[in-house]
């Protein structure tokens, strides 16, 4: 009972609402299955980011430390922004999502839950969320 009480139930809440939004979405807009399969690809690969270990990201290799490497970031970052801008919509949604799941995180690790359950957490609710919103926008285009 005493790790019900330190779950974070506000930001669970709006990781929920958040990715019943995303579901929501990209029902109302006939996507093939190929997209709901990226989207919980994503979803996985999100979670795994945000519950692994920081210890595992201060070993990887800089960015700038050469300037081929340098060179590479700056043009994909440019190539990116260019996307980034050209559909600002999608980036947005991303950007809300990815937000959300990134309060859970801190507020799990404030309440000191394990990275275990920080993942199991996130990827449960996403998955709920999203498939909530598939199914009221479904149930109400349907209905009426």
């Amino acid at each position: 009972m005493p790790t019900l009480k330190k779950v974070p139930w506000l930001s669970i809440a709006l990781l929920l609402a958040t990715y019943s939004t995303l579901g929501w979405l990209l029902s109302a807009y006939h996507n093939p299955w190929f997209v709901w399969l990226i989207i919980v690809v994503g979803i996985l690969l999100l979670a795994a980011a945000l519950s692994s270990p920081r210890e595992k990201f201060k070993d990887s290799p800089g960015l700038f430390k050469s300037n081929t490497k340098a060179f590479f970031f700056v043009v994909v970052a440019a190539f990116l922004s260019v996307i980034l801008l050209s559909r600002l919509h999608i980036f947005v949604h991303a950007l809300v999502v990815i937000s959300a799941a990134t309060l859970f995180r801190l507020d799990a690790q404030a309440a000191r839950l394990s990275n275990k359950q920080i993942f199991w957490i996130l990827v449960i609710v996403s998955l709920a969320g999203l498939g909530l919103g598939l199914a009221a926008q479904t149930a109400i285009y349907f209905n009426f």
